[in-house]
């Protein structure tokens, strides 16, 4: 059952404030507006004149601005303030999606999408960090799996607009992303208070009394031992995940089935996130999150691993719905243990560096699946994958006892802040809606 380390709480609705609603309606929006990444190669290739190399190449650049803005976001998210940072970011990706369809040169293109990437990582570790502000720690875990639904709702419906749009024009995949972004935008800065402010206001009122942070800044992050070893082994779980969108597509073409069932293979897992997510939560928050983590990864495994075996659609639907059953007690309950993990003052950074193994994931992860099916096939490829995911299950249940103890630690923080700031001048937003 839950850990006594952990605020296990009957999250309803009503119990999260209206600050986390706005901003869970503002993920919405940009996620259902998810429509120039997913045709990004197509665009370069069919619209701009790209060879496939070419376009890989700007692909990447737009990767490692990604990569870049997450780590650097979340730092500077805690440096001057959430909504500033969310907010700047959003406004300039409204800018560069706007000037990128005007561009005819090949090289500014390329420089142009490089420069969206550095703007466009920036908005889920800030959001992931104004979550774990406004959002008491007894509520984060459903809060996190509403964030969660938000994004796999939202993903559901945009790439399903943009291939009618992209028929018609690029151009306009572009501007209608630019439209949805600035609505996004609109919603932060007009109904979403400065999570970190209020975070301030209570650790001057505890400082007297509370334990010192330590190093600061980055440094500080990276000296945790307890969160460092915890986001390297979900890397190596990310690495795996990150297969479902890299070879799996080619071990299906190679096997002769049309590349229309990998566009099925994606809608059936996007339908059972939307459908099981919030259910599958209430049962999730009945036990610890090491252990559900644990078991989901497992589960995960079993799902890749099945891939080893398929050779027709129904076998592929079968392994990708068991996978996708993990994926719902993973990735959502690891978010909200890495907020319940940071340091308050540094929850920005904290998610800014979780966020960056995933982002180095999607890097890597292609790499060496690609290298693995080359060279072994695509059954060695899955049973490693399945292998890998059992070495992350044992490296998590060897070191949670240590989390646990830290998360005692850091929730006490957590509460003696909150505390404070009950008595001090808050926000009415960040109350819970009535």
């Amino acid at each position: 059952m839950a850990s006594s380390t952990e605020q296990i709480a009957r999250t309803t609705p009503r119990d999260l404030p209206a600050a986390f609603w706005w901003l869970w309606s503002a993920q919405l929006v940009v996620w259902v507006g998810r429509f120039v990444v997913p045709y990004m190669t197509i665009f370069l290739t069919a619209h701009v004149g790209m060879s496939a190399t070419q376009a890989g190449l700007v692909v990447g650049a737009y990767g490692i601005g990604v990569v870049i803005s997450t780590l650097v976001g979340g730092t500077l998210a805690d440096m001057i303030g959430r909504k500033r940072v969310l907010v700047g970011s959003e406004l300039l990706s409204v800018v560069a999606l706007v000037v990128i369809p005007l561009i005819n040169d090949q090289l500014f293109i390329a420089v142009a999408l490089a420069v969206y990437g550095l703007f466009n990582g920036t908005g889920g570790p800030v959001i992931s960090t104004m979550v774990g502000d406004c959002v008491e720690p007894r509520h984060r875990r459903t809060a996190f799996n509403y964030n969660y639904w938000a994004v796999n709702l939202g993903f559901a419906v945009g790439p399903l607009a943009a291939g009618f749009m992209a028929e018609y024009s690029f151009s306009i995949l572009f501007w209608a992303q630019a439209a949805v972004v600035l609505v996004s935008c609109v919603l932060v800065i007009f109904f979403v208070p400065e999570t970190h402010a209020v975070t301030a206001r209570a650790e001057r009122a505890v400082a007297a009394t509370a334990k010192p942070p330590g190093r600061a800044g980055l440094l500080g992050v990276f000296a945790d031992r307890v969160f460092i070893p915890f986001i390297v082994i979900m890397f190596l779980y990310s690495i795996v995940y990150v297969q479902s969108t890299s070879t799996l597509p080619l071990v299906i073409t190679a096997q002769g089935l049309p590349s229309s069932s990998f566009g099925i293979l994606l809608a059936f897992n996007g339908a059972l996130l939307c459908i099981l997510q919030l259910p599958t939560a209430r049962l999730f928050n009945r036990f610890s999150r090491n252990a559900v983590i644990i078991v989901a990864i497992a589960v995960t495994g079993i799902g890749f691993g099945m891939h080893a075996f398929a050779a027709a659609l129904p076998m592929y639907l079968l392994a990708v719905g068991i996978w996708t059953l993990g994926e719902m007690g993973s990735h959502p309950q690891a978010q909200s243990l890495v907020a319940d993990l940071a340091d308050p003052e540094r929850r920005g950074r904290y998610q800014g560096v979780y966020g960056l193994t995933h982002s180095l994931a999607l890097a890597v992860g292609p790499i060496l699946g690609g290298f693995v099916l080359d060279h072994a096939g695509s059954q060695v490829l899955w049973l490693s994958a399945a292998g890998l995911t059992v070495i992350v299950c044992i490296l998590l249940g060897l070191t949670a006892p240590a989390r646990s103890r830290h998360l005692s630690t850091m929730l006490q923080r957590d509460a003696e802040r909150r505390s404070q700031n009950r008595n001090s001048d808050e926000d009415p937003s960040l109350s819970p809606v009535s």
